[in-house]
């Protein structure tokens, strides 16, 4: 991972802290919730392909006190992450993985391959649905072992490429409480590679700024102030923590700054946090309640009003089943 120095300028994300062979990035509150982000996603994304497939438990215990013939479960992890540790090797960077999101299915012999194709196109599905670029990701050719196959999810940057994921297939798997053979099929993540790959993705699919998936941004909405009179300044930083509020109500994360930099600092602030929209209150917001929301990914600006704000974030962000 010979470009993962781009990284150490999100000073939003990360503090760094440099030895003689390793650097630590340790997360700042941004990079928290991103991590936090992937892993509900991730889960998710399994339960949608299981729920009415067959059962999925947490931990191998819980799953073979039962005798279905078809069960998936899920490794039991503390998805926490507080920093990541990178292995200096000369002008290389290695990855030391500590937190592994791992999802087992056992299945019998008949649907081996079934299963075994059908989950890497999930998990490469999922990933290119997590990124602004779904072309970034591959799946490598398959490797034959002793009763065994194993596949990798790679991410193809235009400086080199890294496995993100590994898929592998194992045959004859004996499984407690069933008189048969099964297999096993695991897919395994590390969820420091994850988030190192999202925002890699993010950082080269932007000139100067961050562009992240909105489903896996930090925050989804921010503020900028834009007006002339000072006097309106107060008033106009309480009807932004109003709104801030609003969006809280409604399970929408958001950044509320501090405003004391100019309108272009403001914004290129929210850019470089990865933010998806940047709602842009001016003097006449107090007369007529129209405001610009700057989408990141377009950097177009729409008008929207104050009394709809809250229902069209929510629109925006996917949340609008939730009630204020």
């Amino acid at each position: 991972m010979n470009d993962i120095k781009k990284l150490f300028s999100l000073n939003k994300y990360f503090n760094i802290k440099t030895f003689n062979d390793k650097t630590i990035l340790v997360l700042n509150k941004p990079s928290k919730i991103l991590s936090e982000n992937i892993y509900l996603s991730w889960l998710t994304s399994i339960n949608s392909k299981t729920n009415q497939t067959f059962p999925v438990y947490i931990g191998k215990d819980a799953s073979q006190k039962n005798k279905e013939k078809h069960m998936g479960y899920i490794e039991p992890i503390i998805p926490k992450l507080d920093e990541i540790t990178l292995q200096n090797d000369g002008a290389e960077y290695k990855l030391l993985e500590n937190v592994k999101c791992k999802f087992n299915i056992i299945f019998p012999h008949e649907d081996l391959m079934q299963y075994f194709i059908q989950w890497q196109r999930y998990r490469k599905y999922w990933w290119s649905s997590i990124t602004t670029t779904p072309s970034l990701f591959t799946i490598s050719d398959m490797k034959n072992g002793d009763e065994r196959s194993d596949v990798n999810i790679t991410a193809n940057f235009n400086w080199g490429s890294h496995v993100v994921e590994t898929i592998h297939v194992q045959n004859n798997v004996e499984v407690t409480n069933n008189s048969n053979r099964s297999c096993l099929l695991v897919c395994a993540m590390g969820l420091e590679m994850a988030l190192i790959t999202l925002l890699m993705d993010g950082l080269t699919n932007a000139t100067y700024y961050l562009k992240l998936h909105n489903s896996m941004a930090p925050y989804k909405i921010s503020f900028a102030l834009d007006n002339q009179d000072p006097k309106n300044t107060p008033t106009l930083k309480d009807l932004s923590n109003l709104l801030h509020n609003k969006l809280s109500s409604r399970d929408i994360s958001a950044w509320l700054p501090d405003f004391t930099l100019s309108l272009q600092s403001q914004v290129r602030e929210n850019l470089e946090m990865g933010v998806t929209y940047t709602a842009i209150l001016n003097d006449n917001t107090l007369v007529d309640g129209i405001f610009h929301l700057l989408n990141s990914s377009t950097m177009l600006r729409e008008q929207v009003h104050i009394y709809d704000f809250d229902s069209y974030a929510a629109l925006l962000c996917g949340k609008q089943t939730k009630t204020k």
